[in-house]
């Protein structure tokens, strides 16, 4: 089977829309990422953020047509290989961070002894003398070491091995200018964003004779591996058959790098959106506000026009009363003063006016009901 394959930028297009970036990466020896650099060169759209998602629950997608291009064009992928890495052109951001590593004098080579060690190794060291091999699922064999201190999942033979490793690596990024922290886990810190790491030995599924009866059981393989964690899919180096992963010093550090530079234009990104997006909702908040302001006034007037036109009405029926010389009664009483007292009573309905009434003082003059106590 070739190593190679040819796609016209339609093959490539429907490729792209037929899986996840991330899992054409498992297929083809370019990173995500790659890929996607791949496809801007020859204007093939990708899927937004969200599809694969509405994909897996059936929802409705809409598929982005191809811009019209040369289809004659023949767009070479590698396919990838067992444990190969990525390829980047020589002119890539990584190649050139990893060449400017190792033109630089970092130390890049793993001793075969420990020489003064980093205190974190130091720490590891000591907490895995007490350890003893789990007996339990897919870390069956390994050794794992205690919470606050380096993530290291490796067998009793592997330990001083991926003991030499880590302290190298330590000690390398340290020389970069980066530092190295455990908290929830052992984070290398680059330019202010935390990559999540760990070292861990692969186990190998097999059936175990156990007292006469068999079962499924797993033996570490004495292959180490160097993870990346908290991407997906997760990033990993690991032993290959001509070479292990202390050959990787420079590749992995250069990953991180450029790893931690693309978090950090991404978390600038969001935070720029975020922002943008608050202060979009801030202009929303403010016309709204001005909305419900200019409604509220608008109301209010309505309902000052409406009092008055019917303070308007009772003087006009108050002048009726005293043309036509007539009596009005209230609570079987004669009330020789009627005519005063329902002028004062339309001034104190009047909103142009509002005269203070003691027995009305606790009424509402818009629903002419007895207020609240509360608000009182």
């Amino acid at each position: 089977m070739s190593d190679k394959k040819e796609l016209t930028r339609k093959a490539l297009y429907n490729l792209v829309w037929s899986k996840p970036l991330t899992r054409l990466a498992k297929e083809y020896a370019y990173s995500d990422n790659g890929l996607r650099k791949i496809c801007k060169k020859h204007n093939i759209p990708l899927p937004k953020s969200g599809y694969w998602s509405k994909v897996k629950f059936n929802k409705k997608v809409k598929k982005e047509k191809l811009p019209k291009g040369d289809e004659s064009i023949k767009i070479e992928l590698h396919i990838r290989k067992e444990g190969q890495e990525s390829i980047n052109p020589p002119n890539s951001e990584r190649a050139k961070i990893k060449q400017e590593i190792e033109n630089s004098e970092l130390p890049l080579v793993v001793p075969d002894r420990l020489s003064k060690p980093d205190e974190l190794i130091i720490k590891a060291r000591e907490d895995l003398k007490e350890k003893e091999p789990s007996t339990w699922g897919t870390s069956e064999g390994l050794l794992s070491t205690s919470s606050g201190i380096i993530n290291l999942q490796v067998s009793k033979s592997n330990i001083s091995r991926a003991l030499r490793f880590m302290d190298a690596f330590i000690k390398l990024i340290k020389k970069r200018g980066h530092s190295i922290k455990v908290t929830d886990g052992t984070i290398v810190v680059i330019n202010g964003e935390n990559l999540k790491i760990r070292i861990r030995e692969f186990v190998k599924r097999e059936e175990i004779n156990d007292n006469g009866w068999k079962r499924s059981g797993y033996r570490p393989t004495g292959e180490l591996s160097f993870r990346l964690e908290d991407t997906y899919p997760e990033k990993m180096w690991r032993d290959g058959k001509n070479s292990q992963i202390e050959t990787k010093l420079s590749t992995i550090l250069a990953t991180l790098e450029l790893k931690a530079k693309e978090n950090k234009e991404r978390r600038i990104e969001r935070e720029i959106r975020h922002r943008n997006w608050q202060e979009q909702e801030e202009i929303k908040k403010a016309l709204q506000e001005k909305k419900d302001s200019e409604l509220s006034k608008f109301k209010e007037l309505l309902s000052m026009a409406t009092r008055w036109h019917k303070a308007e009405y009772l003087r006009n029926f108050i002048k009726e009363l005293e043309n036509n010389d007539l009596k009005l009664q209230f609570q079987n009483q004669v009330i020789e003063d009627t005519i005063q007292w329902a002028k004062e009573k339309a001034d104190w309905y009047d909103p142009l006016i509002e005269k203070e009434d003691k027995l009305l003082e606790d009424v509402d003059r818009e629903s002419l009901t007895v207020k609240s106590r509360r608000n009182w």
